[in-house]
């Protein structure tokens, strides 16, 4: 079964999204988040190379967290927190795809290692497109060499209708606008997913 890593830049809403772009020689590791019955998300962080005095401070001005718990550990702290909008853990969970903790966040990108079919990993990125968060696949291990396709069902049919509409033609024979009507979606929504999409095919080109 295939094992891919995922780079995921965390929504700026969420809390941990700050703190750790502020502050990039720290480490923050992930070590367990579920989502919660009444649609909150709660977890655990551990944090090196950040006081406790500022983590407080980070969980006491946020308001992406409905509660949170500073805790003293060894070469660092815990954070126990509980967040109103656990975007990412959502996604997860409507694709029904678990997640291997811990993970790490650094400079507000997440790396993700899943193991999962590739239909689950397509899953994954039309919740995150859905979601407006960004993502870069890094890397897909499925224990021989295989060709993949480096979008997801909703980047290539957004790419595809782009493309029929004249949208990379020269001259442009359509804008963005008229792509988003198209397929029925906001048109920053539609920005973003072939933002991803183009950025795949060079990656996936270059590699």
């Amino acid at each position: 079964m295939p094992r891919a890593t995922l780079a995921i830049t965390l929504p700026d809403e969420m809390w941990l999204a700050p703190v750790t772009r502020e502050n990039p020689d720290a480490t923050f590791r992930v070590l367990s988040a579920l989502p919660a019955e009444d649609g909150a998300g709660v977890g655990l962080v551990e944090a090196r190379g950040v006081s406790p005095d500022e983590m407080r401070s980070v969980v006491a001005s946020s308001d992406a967290l409905r509660d949170g718990d500073v805790l003293p550990a060894e070469n660092g702290v815990l954070v126990q927190f509980e967040t109103r909008t656990p975007t990412l853990l959502s996604a997860t969970r409507s694709a029904k795809l678990p997640l291997d903790f811990p993970f790490e966040v650094e400079a507000g990108v997440a790396r993700w290692t899943l193991t999962a079919t590739h239909e689950r990993l397509a899953r994954l990125g039309d919740e995150l497109d859905a979601r407006g968060v960004d993502y870069r696949l890094e890397r897909v291990d499925t224990g021989a060499r295989e060709e993949t396709d480096p979008l997801t069902d909703r980047q290539r049919d957004v790419l595809d209708a782009a493309a029929d509409a004249g949208y990379y033609d020269e001259p442009r024979a359509c804008s963005l606008t008229d792509v988003a009507d198209d397929v029925g979606l906001a048109k920053s929504t539609v920005s973003g997913i072939l933002h991803r999409a183009e950025r795949a095919l060079v990656h996936d080109h270059l590699d």
